[in-house]
């Protein structure tokens, strides 16, 4: 503890004796129409309802303080933190630049979960992360962040990221996530890596409500490509401590997605995809669920885009309840 709270007033006094330029700022807005069919549609959970919702509605600031450190913190709202309907700061950080390839600050925001956890949504091609990517860490913890970035012969970069974050309740009251994530980009263009080890300290509550705290772990594995218009992505992950401290899980996906050119001013490029979802909530019991996504991104301009996407859980754990096939119809800018 006391390590952490010297880094932080190094990187508190280095904030105060900087430069500060005028910060750049940028508007991600996404808003949503879903539309629901199976036996759980309107069901009275709003989860399922039919609905118009703002998926995301924020403005990001950020900038350099005098080149030696850099800044930023987004404001809006968001359904990672629930339907929407709460102005929240789900970004912040402060990076002091150690070397001109390595930084060291603190952050509220994504960590270097995997290929999806560490761009945001905006940014996916398909409509959403994972659905067991909030059971496996929270979306925007908060903890101390070092990165390094290295280009490399042929090609070749190896990004890495190792921080210590705020555990599953938000605090490190016998709680904790120490995580450490790798990127190699090969040198097959477009080909990317990357490797994840998450070692995680949690509190648990059995069914006579004692409280009692154990180590787990979480890692993860995966290959991207994208180039020549294709963008192929796959990742494993599995981990231990989940609802109850010996629970064990492994999920996997697979995404594919071609962009298409069209020569049309008023629509550049479309891109459609496919999605798939394999998730064991329990290993050893038979507890899989699977999803299937199609859709088609409809690329209208360089910063705006409308998605079209169809999503059904194909096949879920026995005893457990299906969720409904949706319709999404979205539309988003970034600027």
């Amino acid at each position: 503890m006391k390590f952490i709270t010297a880094i932080c007033f190094t990187l508190f006094v280095c904030a105060l004796s900087a430069q500060i330029e005028p910060p750049q700022t940028h508007i991600s807005i996404m808003l949503d129409a879903k539309f629901f069919r199976g036996d759980r549609a309107n069901d009275g959970s709003y989860d399922n309802a039919n609905r118009f919702q703002v998926r995301k509605a924020e403005i990001c600031f950020e900038g350099e303080l005098a080149d030696r450190a850099e800044y930023s913190t987004a404001i809006g709202m968001c359904t990672c933190s629930g339907n929407a309907a709460t102005v929240d700061i789900p970004e912040a950080e402060i990076m002091y630049k150690l070397h001109r390839n390595i930084k060291l600050g603190l952050r509220k925001g994504h960590v270097l979960r995997g290929f999806t956890s560490r761009i945001e949504c905006d940014g996916l091609l398909a409509s959403e992360k994972p659905h067991y990517s909030l059971t496996f860490g929270s979306c925007h913890p908060i903890g101390i962040v070092a990165s390094s970035h290295h280009e490399l012969p042929h090609n070749m970069v190896i990004e890495t990221e190792i921080s210590a974050l705020n555990g599953g309740n938000s605090t490190l009251d016998n709680e904790h996530e120490y995580n450490c994530g790798v990127v190699f980009q090969t040198p097959v263009p477009g080909l990317s890596a990357i490797a994840v080890y998450d070692h995680v300290n949690r509190k648990y509550y059995d069914s006579l409500f004692n409280q009692y705290s154990k180590n787990g772990y979480r890692w993860a594995a995966g290959l991207e490509y994208m180039a020549h218009s294709l963008w192929i992505s796959s990742e494993y992950q599995r981990g231990k401590g989940f609802e109850r401290d010996e629970q064990k899980m492994e999920a996997w996906y697979i995404q594919a997605g071609w962009e298409i050119g069209t020569n049309l001013k008023a629509l550049p490029a479309i891109q459609p995809y496919a999605y798939y979802e394999n998730w064991n909530r329990d290993i050893g019991d038979d507890a899989v669920n699977q999803y299937l996504e199609l859709g088609i991104n409809f690329k209208t301009l360089p910063n705006s885009m409308l998605r079209v996407a169809y999503k059904s859980m194909i096949d879920k754990a026995p005893g457990s309840l299906a969720d409904p096939d949706q319709l999404l119809a979205r539309i988003q800018i970034s600027i």
